[in-house]
Formats: C-alpha cells, sequence, structure tokens
C-alpha cells in the first residue's frame, strides 16, 4: 500500500570541498528539442488465435483521439521460442501487389529486454492438483520467456503488498519463491467460511421470526440483534472487500508505475482472488440468487469502476501490458444444514449455485476491464490456466512495435485505436496512451531504482542516511544527498551563474509495501567570485522523512532541470 514520505526538513548547504574532489570542469550548456514519440505494442493473431507474421507499416491503420496518424517507426519482434503453429500474414484480397519497397518493409527486429511482474492476490487454493496446475503452468512460462537480459518480480497480496522476490534473471531464486508460495496457498477462502457465517445467522433470525411466541400465536419479532455485542453484517463484510480494492488498485497503479521507469517490454501477470467490480456483491446475495436479486440497489453499493480506470490510466501511461486469471474459477455450490424451512428451496426458487455464478461474473468484469483496455486477456478456471499462460507467452515472442509522433495540439491522455488493411486479422493493442510529463517520468524512474539500478543516470550523487525513533511509534530517517556542482548546468545570472535542481525521495519497507514519491525544487546561484572554487566541490542537501520502522531502504533522485540528466542514490539508515 502507498503511503506518502512527506519531507519534514530539507536545507541547502554551502559547497563542501575536500582534495579528492574532482578537478574542474567548464561549466556546461545545454539546448535540446524535444519529439515526443508515441509507441504502440501491437498483438496480431488470425482466427485460431495464432500469431501471425511479415506485416508492414503499410498494413496498419493507426488512430490517435480518432485522428489518423503515420506509422514513422516500424519493427517486427520475435522471440526465440516462436509457436510451430505461426504464420506469414495474407494479404486481403483487394491489396495491390507488394513491391518490397513499402514503408515498413524489413526484417524482424531484435526483441527489447522482458520485464516481468507476477503478481500473486492471496491465493487460496485447497485443490492440490489445481495448484499444481497453476504454479507448474507459470514456472514453464518463466522458464521459456526469460533470456539473457530479461528479469522478473514476484510479489504477494494479503492486505498489503509484499516484494518477495526483487527483480533477477536467476531462475533457481525465482522458482523458490514460486515454491513458497504454492505451500502458502493450500487454504480455503476466507470468504466462503464468512459467507457461511452470514447463511447461518440469516437462517437463525429467519427461524426466530417464524416461530409463534409462546402462548400469544403471532410471531415473535427478531431479538437478539445485538448478538452479545455483534453480528455479522452484509455491509461490514461487502465495505471490508471495498477498502482492499481501493488498496490493491493502489498496489497495481504502484508497480506500473515502477516498471514505467524501465526499458524494455512490460508486463504484469495477475493471478487474482478477488477483484470485484461490485466490491463485495456476494455478501448481498443467497445460495439460490438468480440475476432479479441484482436489482437489490446493495449489490451495486461499492462500485470499483473509479479504481479500475486508474489502474488503466496507469498501466497505459507506463507501457504495462496487464493479463489476468482466477484460478479458482466457479465455486461448487453446498448445500447447508443451515438452511431452515423458511429459507428452504420453493417450486420457483433458483437453482442451487446462483450466487457463485453472478459473483464470477462480476470478477470476471472487472479482469477483462483492465486486461482489454491494456491490450491483455483475461481467463477463468485452473483448467485454462496452461492455455492462457501460453498466449502471455506467443504474446511475448510476436508483437509489432508502432512508432508515431505525437499529433501538435493533442491532450495528455488520448484514446487510440488500430486497424488492419486484413480485416480477417485480430489485433489487440492498449486502449489509450498517456504523455506522461517529465516530473512524473522521474518519478517512475526514482521507483524503478529501488528495484533495479538506474541505466541512464549521468549525475554521480551520493548520500547517507541515519535513523531516529520519532512521535507515535514512527521513526525519522535523515537523509544527506551530495550533488556534484560540475555535473549541473550552470546558466549566467546577474551575479555569476546558477541553475534548479529536483530532489525526489521514495522509500520501501523490509516486506515491501513502497511510499509515493515526493518532490523539493530547489533552485541555487554561485557568486561569481566563487564560481571555481564550487566546481570542485558539491552541493549538500538534507531532508527528513518519516517511516514506520527504521530499516525501510530510501531512494533519492537529483533531476537537474535546466539539462534534464538525472542521478539516483538508494541508501538504508545506518544501524538499522
Amino acid at each position: 500500500m502507498k503511503s506518502p514520505a512527506g519531507f519534514l526538513l530539507a536545507a541547502l548547504l554551502l559547497p563542501g570541498i575536500s582534495a579528492a574532489q574532482q578537478a574542474e570542469v567548464v561549466p556546461r550548456t545545454a539546448a535540446s528539442v524535444e519529439l515526443n514519440l508515441f509507441n504502440l505494442d501491437v498483438v496480431v493473431t488470425d482466427a485460431k488465435g495464432k500469431p501471425v507474421h511479415g506485416l508492414k507499416a503499410v498494413d496498419f491503420e493507426v488512430r490517435h483521439d480518432g485522428k489518423p496518424v503515420q506509422v514513422t517507426n516500424f519493427s517486427e519482434i520475435r522471440g526465440g521460442a516462436m509457436p510451430a503453429g505461426s504464420a506469414e500474414a495474407p494479404d486481403p484480397p483487394d491489396a495491390p501487389a507488394r513491391t518490397g519497397d513499402e514503408p515498413g518493409a524489413g526484417t524482424a527486429a531484435s526483441r527489447p529486454p522482458r520485464r516481468i511482474v507476477l503478481f500473486f492476490d492471496r491465493l487460496q487454493m485447497p485443490d492440490a492438483r489445481q495448484r499444481g496446475e497453476l504454479f507448474g503452468s507459470i514456472r514453464g512460462f518463466l522458464e521459456k520467456s526469460l533470456g539473457e537480459g530479461d528479469e522478473a518480480m514476484i510479489v504477494t497480496w494479503s492486505r498489503t503488498i509484499r516484494t518477495v522476490q526483487p527483480f533477477t534473471g536467476d531462475p533457481d531464486r525465482l522458482d523458490e519463491t514460486l515454491q513458497s508460495i504454492e505451500r502458502q496457498s493450500g487454504r480455503i477462502a476466507t470468504e466462503k467460511a464468512e459467507l457461511d457465517m452470514l447463511r447461518a445467522e440469516d437462517s437463525w433470525f429467519t427461524q426466530l421470526a417464524e416461530e409463534p411466541a409462546p402462548g400469544s400465536g403471532y410471531l415473535q419479532p427478531i431479538v437478539g440483534t445485538d448478538f452479545g455485542g455483534y453480528k455479522p453484517s452484509a455491509e461490514l463484510a461487502a465495505q471490508q472487500a471495498y477498502f482492499e480494492m481501493k488498496a490493491k488498485t493502489a498496489a497495481l497503479k504502484g508497480l506500473t508505475a515502477t516498471l514505467g521507469g524501465m526499458d524494455g517490454r512490460k508486463v504484469l501477470v495477475f493471478v487474482s482472488h478477488r477483484f470485484s467490480r461490485y466490491a463485495g456483491l456476494e455478501f448481498f446475495l443467497k445460495s439460490r440468487s438468480d440475476v432479479s436479486d441484482l436489482g437489490d440497489p446493495r449489490t451495486r453499493q461499492f462500485d470499483t469502476k473509479r479504481y479500475l480506470e486508474d489502474v488503466t490510466r496507469s498501466a497505459n501511461a507506463n507501457g504495462v501490458t496487464l493479463y489476468a486469471v482466477l484460478p479458482s474459477g466457479l465455486e461448487s455450490p453446498q448445500p447447508s444444514a443451515a438452511e431452515t424451512l423458511g429459507i428452504a428451496p420453493e417450486a420457483e426458487s433458483g437453482a442451487l449455485g446462483g450466487r457463485e455464478e453472478l459473483a464470477l461474473n462480476n470478477e470476471m468484469e472487472a479482469l477483462a476491464f483492465v486486461a482489454e483496455k491494456t491490450g491483455g486477456v483475461a481467463t477463468v478456471g485452473a483448467g485454462s490456466v496452461p492455455a492462457f499462460i501460453e498466449r502471455v507467452s506467443a504474446d511475448l515472442d510476436s508483437s509489432y512495435s508502432l512508432g508515431y509522433p505525437a499529433p501538435a495540439g493533442g491532450g495528455r491522455a488520448a484514446s487510440v485505436s488500430v486497424r488492419l488493411r486484413n480485416r480477417e486479422l485480430k489485433v489487440r493493442v492498449r486502449g489509450s496512451l498517456v504523455e506522461k510529463t517529465l516530473e512524473e517520468q522521474m518519478k517512475d524512474r526514482v521507483l524503478a531504482h529501488l528495484f533495479k539500478p538506474d541505466g541512464q543516470a549521468r549525475i554521480p550523487i551520493w548520500a547517507t542516511s541515519t535513523a531516529a525513533p520519532g512521535p507515535k511509534g514512527k521513526y525519522r530517517i535523515r537523509v544527506e544527498i551530495h550533488i556534484p556542482i560540475a555535473s549541473l548546468v550552470l546558466l549566467p545570472t546577474a551575479k555569476g551563474v546558477g541553475g534548479t535542481f529536483s530532489v525526489f525521495v521514495a522509500s520501501v519497507a523490509p516486506e515491501g509495501d513502497f511510499s509515493e514519491v515526493t518532490r523539493k525544487s530547489q533552485p541555487f546561484e554561485v557568486p561569481g567570485q566563487d564560481v571555481e572554487t564550487a566546481k570542485a566541490g558539491h552541493y549538500t542537501y538534507e531532508l527528513e522523512i518519516e517511516s514506520a520502522g527504521p530499516e525501510a531502504r530510501v531512494c533519492v533522485g537529483v533531476w537537474d532541470e535546466k539539462g534534464n540528466e538525472a542521478g539516483f542514490a538508494v541508501v538504508k539508515p545506518s544501524g538499522s
């Protein structure tokens, strides 16, 4: 779960100088023209779902906010493990003959590095066979999909996010982590116990209402509503599910932002336990409910649509494709002895299992939404896992990269659509693009640097930190950042030279919870007589953040706002 990592103190100190510091460097000046290029990862399949190869740029029709755009950067990406059924693309019947000089004609490009995140949501799968099939398929996927330069990270969710395996390309470490998660997943779903409890209490109260009060001949009112200070409540259970859904979507947004700071093809495989369109809907349904029961306004009380849209917006802004699977599938309904005559089925009652089917549809609506909007796929059931994993693998091994300049006057967020000249072929692509600001890009890079060093850093900053107890059981972590002045762009001012840099900070707890990224901008000026001395020294910038514990890792990023270069450092408080 993300929580603010606010600055408590920030101070810019005088340059420090030592004999070991770098020699005099002429201040840099910089001028640049920025060209924003949108890039799309597009998957093309035939009617049988097999990858299609050999397409050219002219075969694609791209629309940005409904307006056609010209593809200027084009390549076909092919991996090393192509399915045997893949084939070259046929031309549509009315297409003119190819000459070989069409834009985009050429050979397949070498594939970019792969960044894969596996997100396991509080899995509870008591069936050993289903667990084995799920984790066996995932192991095979990683074995086939990870090559040299590729990395995967494994995170789990249980009311909060846990990073159990940071980014690595080591198959042994990944397999060891998967084995641990598999062992912990052999449990009965907690929601089932809550539903059974609610059903038993509902039965008990109904029975009381139907029994005549002694000597009265009338039905007695429901009594004992306090139930010893506690009574299971569908509203309470649904509200808790809503809060968890809100926190879970925030965690997914944080993961997509982390991936956004990395290069390569980025996918997030979401193995879901609960990800509902309407949180807690199942708690308002009976075991023999049918679609008519969805007319109860309580079933749609906790609408998660805006959180789903936030996830897709973040994924699309960061070039991340989401793939989702609900391995538990449709739960098998079981009749209960708790069903008294008052709620036993009548002739017009719905079939047993209505609640489970409606709940499943509720889950798949949400999973399909986030997957399809980001260019991925969603599926359900343990039996569908092998085909699902094969689909993810095939997408990584076969895709097209389409790039085009951002249209003039366009907004930051834009819908995007891709069609093919050959309408018999199917195309999958994310539904929107978001043009991120430089600040947003920098925040993504800071989060990513917590898990993987930034390969484009140019400012050699270094930092130290110490932790001390603070109020309300929190800790205050003091961070000292050293910034070489010669690495910053210095522009002439009335009194000498000056510039502006921003400091970004984020932290991650030992369990994997990471904070939001906070920014402070700092202008500075060096008097003319001190310029030569300053260039051989550094600025020392101090800040303080609040943390739940003393062992948090802190990532700081320094962005030169004039030169658009950056540097990063990760520190852990000394003595922690």
